[in-house]
């Protein structure tokens, strides 16, 4: 029995001694052709580059290549922007800039990530301590511009309780030069007083406005929510009640139903039928 073997077959077989041959025949080619462009995206024999001002090659020419941006870039072409995304339409990156980009991913901009929420974090908590360790005008006198009670109780708390690193003591401005001067002057004078020679490193003049409620409002909303506290205590409950307050309705019987009556909650309601009434905790549920 004769059998027709598939040519495609035959033209693989022959095709494949030949294989080996041609890698070693052009993969020298391929690797003099990488060396001498030097891996430069703009040409194999460049000697110019439009778009810097360096040589082409150079040390201060591949340390500004590899400034560039990963990526594709955005063009122009028969009216369209391709792509359609917004990207950067800088030069395209050297080819060994493109292979460390997506080895080293997402480097280094999960570097820059966790860099930008850490500064963030580190500015609210400075401002945060800033606002702490601040002499406001509830501080000081109005007449005489000196720290008050309230003030030196400040004062002190920022002195002996508040981190080193963050003893940094600002007074609130008065838009005045001689009322900022008379403040400075007497937050200096208590702070020698409490603990001599170690007054504050700096004191700072800052333009501000407290942010809060004056204390005589805090204490009012407190005072009215006390009084307003309902009794701690769980009602008792009649008739047929079973939650708290006591349902008073009484279960239907006989041929009628109970009158329905509620209290505390209002769930006292009852239900008759023709064979009696069943209580429930609110009432009576007649059986279907």
């Amino acid at each position: 029995m004769h059998c027709e073997s598939d040519p495609r077959v035959h033209i693989e077989t022959a095709l494949l001694p030949g294989l080996p041959v041609m890698l070693f025949r052009t993969l020298p080619l391929l690797v003099l052709t990488g060396l001498l462009s030097g891996c430069m995206t703009s040409g194999i024999f460049q000697r110019d580059d439009p778009t810097s001002r360096h040589k082409p090659g150079s040390d201060a020419w591949w340390a500004q290549k590899g400034e560039l941006p990963p990526g594709v870039r955005q063009s122009r072409w028969k009216g369209k922007m391709w792509p359609v995304a917004p990207r950067s339409t800088a030069p395209r990156q050297q080819l060994t800039h493109v292979y460390h980009s997506q080895h080293y991913w997402p480097h280094p901009y999960a570097a820059q990530d966790n860099a930008a929420v850490h500064r963030m974090i580190d500015t609210q908590t400075a401002l945060g301590w800033q606002d702490q360790t601040t002499l406001y005008d509830r501080h000081f006198d109005q007449d005489t511009q000196s720290l008050n009670t309230a003030g030196r109780l400040q004062l002190e708390y920022i002195l002996f309780t508040v981190p080193p690193q963050r003893r940094n003591v600002y007074v609130q401005a008065t838009h005045s030069p001689d009322g900022d001067e008379i403040r400075r002057a007497s937050v200096a004078e208590v702070a020698a007083s409490m603990s001599p020679g170690q007054t504050p490193a700096d004191i700072t003049i800052r333009s501000c406005e407290e942010i809060g409620r004056p204390a005589a409002e805090v204490a009012s909303i407190a005072q009215q929510y006390l009084q307003s506290t309902p009794v701690p205590r769980i009602g008792s409950g009649g008739g047929g009640g079973g939650f708290s307050g006591g349902g008073r309705g009484g279960a239907g019987g006989g041929t009628g139903g109970g009158g329905g009556g509620g209290a505390g909650n209002q769930l006292g309601t009852s239900f008759g039928g023709s064979s009696g009434g069943i209580m429930t905790g609110g009432g009576a549920v007649s059986p279907r």
